[in-house]
């Protein structure tokens, strides 16, 4: 197995941080088909299923590792950075007005699923994961 580059204090940070009950915080290193990808930070949450209330969902949420040489405290606000990435991500899930997800995250293969978009269409709300 090749050796990959981890920067100083990550994986401490990663393995000391606590947040909701059920989520679950690891580094990983993933390559698509395409090239893309590296090391990255693994966010497993645990929340309620946004269409179904009564039912729990758990997600991974992946983030590519910036090659950087950041210092402990730089990691660390990284990581709570992407904390309010995979939080965001499920205010869009479940904010509504008049059931309609107006700011539902994209899904689809080649979208950022934590930028905010404010939703033009119910088709484009609907769209699962994977779906082109």
């Amino acid at each position: 197995m090749t050796e990959h580059y981890v920067p100083p204090h990550l994986p401490e940070l990663v393995q000391q941080v606590k947040y909701k009950p059920g989520w679950e915080f690891r580094l990983g290193y993933d390559v698509e088909e395409d090239g893309s990808g590296g090391l990255q930070l693994w966010i497993t949450s645990d929340t309620a299923n946004s269409f179904d209330f009564s039912r729990r969902i758990r997600v991974l949420h992946s983030f590519l590792v910036p090659s950087a040489s950041y210092n402990r405290d730089t990691w660390a606000a990284w990581i709570f950075d992407r904390v309010r990435d995979v939080e965001t991500h499920e205010a869009g899930e479940f904010f509504r007005i008049d059931d309609v997800r107006e700011f539902a995250p994209h899904h689809s293969n080649g979208e950022d699923p934590y930028r905010v978009w404010h939703v033009s269409d119910w088709k484009t709300a609907a769209k699962s994961s994977g779906d082109a």
